[in-house]
């Protein structure tokens, strides 16, 4: 009886413990960015996956033939395989963003491995000379809950973007062009590739894209300065 009585008055301390220890009702969310403000016609130019030893500095020509600042998501090998690019890329005008390390398959990464690939990739641009970057961009634009904790516990803005030129798919400048000014809106966050395959048309589509949004009145900034201008971003909670 006695043993009874003990267990009882366990259980009982237990539930009132747990009852006056508020547990969180809702998992922690998660942002994750698509576009900006709507508000003004401005837009982020974004390129994955370089720095590549040809067409990242050909892309960094055409943005400072027009004074066009760019954020660019680099991966941490390809800045260690081509560090004469990267430092180029890493000095200019433009944002640098955290794409991972070796571009993994975002569904077979565990969140151990995924932390490693950011910082691995975060020493890599120091050690060249860059800044600390703030924003990070999976592979494919894969997420989980799971992943998206590690990327805010490591205090960065997950980005995608809301139109994709599918430059990677070697489609043509003309059919480039096209994506973007049909479907082009004040906030877009367009994605681009610095590293393709060959034959890459970004170059000959961005000749002929940016002079073009420039006269149609649109005005060229970093994620970081399109996400900062207005609390209204485009974005989805995770949880």
């Amino acid at each position: 009886m006695r043993v009874k009585r003990m267990l009882s008055l366990c259980l009982a301390l237990l539930f009132l413990f747990c009852v006056q220890t508020p547990i969180q009702a809702e998992p922690l969310k998660h942002r994750v960015f698509y576009h900006g403000s709507r508000e003004e016609k401005v837009i982020a130019l974004t390129f994955d996956d370089g720095p590549h030893p040809r067409y990242t500095t050909e892309i960094l020509a055409i943005l400072e033939k027009y004074q066009v600042r760019a954020t660019f998501f680099v991966i941490g090998k390809n800045l260690e395989l081509y560090p004469t690019a990267a430092r180029a890329l890493l000095q200019s005008d433009n944002e640098i963003g955290n794409h991972t390390y070796s571009h993994p398959h975002m569904q077979y990464i565990s969140t151990e491995n995924l932390m490693e690939e950011i910082n691995k990739t975060e020493e890599i641009i120091a050690s060249l000379g860059g800044k600390p970057t703030t924003l990070f961009r999976p592979p494919e634009g894969a997420k989980s809950a799971s992943h998206l904790t590690v990327v805010s516990h490591l205090s960065y803005k997950t980005v995608l973007w809301s139109i994709d030129t599918k430059d990677w798919a070697h489609h043509s400048p003309s059919s480039i062009c096209k994506t973007v000014l049909k479907n082009v809106k004040g906030g877009d966050i367009v994605l681009f590739h610095d590293y393709v395959n060959p034959p890459s048309y970004t170059i000959t589509a961005l000749e002929y894209l940016i002079p073009m949004l420039l006269q149609n009145g649109y005005r060229f900034v970093t994620v970081s300065e399109l996400l900062g201008q207005c609390s209204s971003s485009g974005e989805e909670s995770s949880s």
